[in-house]
């Protein structure tokens, strides 16, 4: 067999794996970037109650929180302020 046969197998074979690896990255990032809780993606949605978030824990106010700062973030605000002034860009 001449070599230049022996060559061009090579670069076929390179060229033919590089191809596959291409389309099969392609095919695992499209079914990975699908949009969650369809049903869609690469692996399928977790069934159960375990698994699901529900919508309305997400909207409400967390209960038990102050909108008034303690204590420590009072002096956490104050060295936060402190330190911008050295800055320049505070107050």
């Amino acid at each position: 067999m001449p070599e230049w046969t022996m060559a061009l197998i090579l670069i076929s074979s390179g060229i033919g794996l590089g191809l596959i690896c291409f389309l099969a990255g392609s095919w695992i990032m499209y079914r990975g970037k699908s949009t969650p809780g369809t049903g869609e993606g690469f692996l399928k949605d977790p069934k159960g109650a375990c698994f699901t978030v529900q919508d309305d824990r997400m909207v409400d106010e967390p209960t038990g929180f102050s909108s008034e700062p303690n204590e420590a973030e009072k002096k956490l605000l104050q060295k936060t302020e402190k330190f911008l002034d050295v800055l320049g860009g505070g107050k």
